[in-house]
């Protein structure tokens, strides 16, 4: 389970169980509360909400691995230090359980920008590619249309090919000056 789904709720409050509860007594308010708010015998709309609420708490709170690690994020929410190395814990790396919603975000390395001459090779290579597509369609041999296609359809399908090519290499081309403008 992740931990996105378990902030926000208590799952000890929503079963009405203490922390410190032992499994007995979890499967028992399970019991009660499921009675209680069960849709064949509870209709409301709002009951059939909290049962599912139920089901969610029992599902994390029964198993003890899952409580464990339930527990520990609580505490570590609490404490404030949820996205900082766990205390006296070190993960093995060989471990198949890897908690990397805990570890700390990822810088990102930056990119390096494409060279200038390799930008305008491919911008003028797309933009060739784009106007060769362009005079196909006008004056070329098309090929032959489907029995759906007529020669116009196929002949505004190429243009659409070509507009777009010749798009590509227009953004390719302008790219460093569109993203100053864009990203400050």
């Amino acid at each position: 389970m992740r931990t996105r789904e378990w902030s926000g709720a208590d799952y000890y409050d929503v079963l009405g169980v203490e922390p410190d509860a032992p499994s007995a007594v979890v499967d028992d308010a399970y019991r009660r509360r499921a009675k209680e708010l069960h849709p064949d015998r509870n209709p409301d709309a709002a009951a059939a909400e909290r049962f599912k609420e139920v089901v969610a708490a029992y599902r994390v709170l029964r198993d003890p691995v899952t409580r464990s690690a339930y527990d520990e994020y609580r505490l570590r929410v609490d404490m404030g230090t949820l996205y900082a190395s766990a205390p006296g814990r070190r993960p093995d790396p060989g471990s198949l359980r890897t908690i990397d919603h805990l570890a700390p975000p990822r810088v990102p390395r930056p990119r390096r920008p494409l060279p200038d001459w390799a930008r305008t090779t491919i911008s003028w290579v797309l933009i060739g590619a784009g106007l060769a597509v362009a005079l196909w369609a006008l004056f070329g041999e098309l090929p032959a249309p489907s029995e759906a296609d007529t020669p116009v359809a196929v002949q505004v399908t190429l243009g659409i090919m070509a507009a777009k090519l010749v798009g590509c290499g227009l953004i390719v081309h302008w790219y460093p000056q569109l993203r100053a403008r864009w990203h400050y």
